[in-house]
């Protein structure tokens, strides 16, 4: 029974460790894709799915050669599975990537590795004949023969023009007039093209990029798209600097001043209209007094519209700062009065500000602190302007703002993986020691076995004298006999007290006359009939 329980134990013990094991291992994530291979004929298209297991995150998809396989996106976000297409262009071989660009599991480790995709594409019908038009021999079941007449006879005529089209939407320019015709290139909205000939059968023949191609007439137009003369500004700013006055998209004219210690400022504009181009000049190498910075902006009919910010460069400054310091952080370099620029990088998404001491050198002139409010993650500049009366000295700190790693305990292992190791070691010394002590609890237990149901009154010594009972003369037991031997084996008193207490209680359950051979302690043969019994 009792080797049974070790047994038992050891396997408990096992399973539990195992259970440990596998599941921080399957917390590991991986993912995989649905197609390895993929054979498509021209103007084709397919899917596959991006699966990821106990993960989540970017992924980016690439083709070897975009002239004959086209991708539906390069990047994707991947939470459980994500559908991607491919679209086949041309004849010829491409290969898709599949990289796991920025993918974390559920334990927060980075998932890696990169799936590949091997495509072919076949060449299409040009769709004059063959099964897939239904003209030719094999679709209508006609001989060769007939199947050619078929196809001189629906072969539609082009009436030469020359004329400019646009395209009133997005359209696939393709290689013949079908539309299992491979495509040789697309169309935007409003993009134009010079029309060749206008087919019977409702498709134009174009010149696109120096090659004869074909659109469906539909979708293109003679009239000229109106284009947009929308040329106002959106947004316009300056990094650590504030315009004066306040932009506004109807007022072109603003003004700043910055330190002599200032080359060039960097400006942030934006157009109201994503067709509109911006152009900015004029804020490099700034020059010692006045100096015109312009935001030109172009508009899609080509119009322009044209800012200014009037860009005052001071002498050097003759005052600045006395003391710069961040509590808890140090600043590279070393502050210095005359050392304008500094790095901080710091190891905590957490902040969003930080607590910085500025102190100018001059009675009285005002400090600005300027983006030392809501800290990204990222590079973060803060602009520590100090003004005197017409004078202003400008620092700048780059604070980089970093998730904080987690120091590895032993380079080379991962904490994680090193504290799995230090369970399990401590889940087999526990099981040595169960062992262990199991073992000397059972080797120790040679306890005297149970007598008539009732409980054992002691262990057996090994070198445990037998007390003589005379029993010749007196079948009852003489006691008296017995206690004059007590005082003389004292060492054995209780070994003898053991037995006394046996004979009372079976005198006490049988009564004293039972016969000696039912209660002799010392009998082997009554050892062997009622030890280990229940009366």
């Amino acid at each position: 029974m009792k080797k049974n329980k070790i047994i038992v134990t050891i396997f408990l013990i096992f399973i539990l460790t195992m259970s440990l094991s596998i599941t921080v291992q399957a917390a590991k994530g991986s993912f995989s894709i649905s197609k390895t291979s993929v054979s498509l004929t021209e103007g084709g298209t397919t899917s596959f799915n991006i699966t990821a297991t106990n993960c989540e995150g970017q992924f980016t998809i690439s083709s070897s050669n975009s002239d004959v396989v086209k991708v539906s996106q390069s990047s994707v976000w991947v939470t459980g599975s994500q559908t991607v297409t491919l679209t086949a262009v041309k004849s010829g071989t491409a290969q898709i990537t599949i990289n796991a660009e920025d993918v974390g599991d559920t334990s927060e480790n980075e998932v890696t590795g990169s799936k590949a995709i091997s495509v072919t594409v076949k060449s299409a019908s040009s769709g004059n004949g063959n099964s897939s038009s239904g003209n030719g021999s094999s679709s209508s079941g006609n001989s060769g023969s007939a199947g050619s007449s078929n196809q001189t006879s629906n072969k539609p005529t082009f009436t030469s023009v020359n004329e400019t089209v646009y395209a009133e939407s997005s359209v696939n320019v393709r290689s013949s007039y079908s539309t299992s015709s491979s495509i040789v290139g697309s169309l935007e909205a409003g993009d134009s093209v010079t029309r060749t000939g206008k087919g019977s059968n409702g498709w134009s023949r174009v010149q696109y990029n120096g090659q004869t191609a074909y659109i469906n007439s539909s979708y293109l137009t003679t009239e000229k798209p109106e284009e947009s003369n929308e040329k106002d500004l959106k947004s316009l700013t300056v990094d650590s600097y504030k315009l004066s006055p306040e932009f506004s998209k109807d007022v072109t004219e603003y003004s700043l001043t910055v330190g002599g210690d200032i080359d060039s400022i960097k400006i942030n504009a934006e157009a109201t209209d994503s067709k509109a181009k911006v152009e900015i000049t004029g804020n490099d190498n700034l020059l010692m007094g006045e100096n015109t910075v312009e935001i030109k902006v172009t508009a899609e009919d080509g119009t322009v519209k044209t800012y200014k910010i009037n860009v005052t460069k001071g002498e050097a400054a003759t005052i600045g700062l006395e003391e710069l310091t961040i509590e808890g952080y140090t600043l590279n370099p070393a502050f210095s009065s005359d050392v304008y620029e500094y790095t901080l990088e710091i190891n905590d998404t957490s902040v969003t500000s930080l607590p910085i001491n500025a102190k100018a050198s001059t009675e009285g002139a005002n400090v600005e602190i300027i983006g030392n409010e809501q800290l990204i993650i990222g590079e973060n500049i803060i602009t520590i302007l100090v003004r005197s009366n017409e004078e202003t000295a400008t620092y700048q700190i780059k604070v980089n703002i970093t998730e904080k790693t987690e120091e590895q305990i032993i380079a080379g292992i991962d904490n994680k993986d090193l504290y799995l190791y230090i369970g399990i070691g401590i889940a087999v010394i526990i099981l040595i020691i169960i062992i262990i002590v199991v073992k000397n609890r059972h080797k120790n237990s040679d306890v005297d076995t149970y007598y008539a149901g009732f409980e054992p009154l002691g262990k057996k010594g090994e070198n445990n004298a037998k007390i003589e009972r005379d029993t010749n003369n007196d079948t009852n037991y003489n006691l008296e006999n017995q206690n004059s031997k007590l005082e003389e084996n004292k060492d054995y008193i209780f070994e003898d007290r053991k037995n006394i207490d046996k004979k009372s209680i079976i005198e006490q359950n049988f009564g004293a006359d039972i016969q000696q051979d039912k209660y002799d302690l010392n009998s082997d043969s009554n050892t062997k009939k009622k030890r280990g019994k229940h009366f």
